[in-house]
């Protein structure tokens, strides 16, 4: 797919993972649009080349506290930007939580058997979200992205660390971590090879241990009392075929070394 007179529609363009993609496209003069709750309508009936959708939710915690909420932002949102925009080709950011074992390698390839019953509800919806856009769009990309760091970071073990805490995760958790902008060269390098009608998982290589973080950090961090032990190690050897992956570890520790550094000026 050429980039020449492209136009990418960023759905969440805004937000921590969408404004990435958005930095990505704006630094190679591929002209992008940002689409947001604000201005929504105002692209109704609109076309573009790459639809990226990058707008479900990411608040684990609301599918459990709000069912129908999550299941709004996620699911209905997702059919809405089916129906409402024209597109060529759509991309969908989900999330590696739609496995029902995120610590076994072998049961998070792509293609693994999932039951709906071990999922957590967050998961599932993700997964309903997957199973309209593989309905309604043409061969879309669908991306199951692991943890982020990365500008805007507001949320996750990684943030609570950097703050002092509470963690809420015990320190022995072991993590995948993507930079954001290294998410989106991956995921647009997926576009410009033409992978679509794919699903891939798009994480960090290895994982990395919360303690080791704190330890890098260099600060105490207070620990939420019974905090659980959490491993995720989503397997990426579709994507490591493709194409060097980044190292979560090497990622967190950028990220954190350069959040200790003082502001210039």
């Amino acid at each position: 797919m050429s980039d020449s007179r492209m136009i990418v529609f960023v759905l969440g363009g805004r937000g921590f993972v969408g404004s990435a993609f958005v930095r990505w496209l704006t630094a190679r003069d591929i002209a992008c649009e940002i689409v947001s709750r604000d201005n929504w309508d105002a692209f109704a009936g609109r076309r573009c080349d790459v639809l990226i959708n990058a707008a479900g939710n990411s608040k684990k915690f609301l599918s459990d506290r709000d069912p129908a909420a999550d299941f709004d932002a996620t699911v209905r949102a997702t059919f809405d930007s089916l129906h409402r925009f024209k597109f060529d080709r759509y991309v969908l950011c989900s999330s590696c939580d739609v496995y029902d074992d995120y610590a076994d390698p072998g049961r998070t390839r792509e293609d693994a058997p999932i039951d709906p019953m071990r999922q957590s509800r967050y998961g599932f919806h993700k997964q309903l979200a997957e199973h309209l856009v593989r309905y309604e769009a043409n061969q879309p990309l669908i991306i199951r992205f692991g943890g982020f760091v990365g500008p805007g970071l507001k949320k996750n073990p990684i943030f609570d660390i950097l703050r002092g805490g509470p963690l809420w995760l015990h320190p022995d958790s072991r993590l995948q971590y993507l930079h954001t902008d290294e998410a989106a060269r991956i995921v647009w390098q997926l576009v410009e090879s033409g992978r679509w009608g794919e699903t891939v998982n798009v994480c960090g290589d290895g994982v990395v241990r919360l303690a080791d973080v704190i330890a890098r950090v260099g600060q105490p961090v207070t620990v939420q009392p019974d905090s659980p032990t959490v491993h995720y190690e989503i397997n990426i050897d579709k994507l490591r075929g493709w194409m060097p992956v980044p190292r979560s570890e090497q990622a967190v520790f950028a990220f954190v070394d350069a959040e200790k550094q003082p502001p210039r000026g």
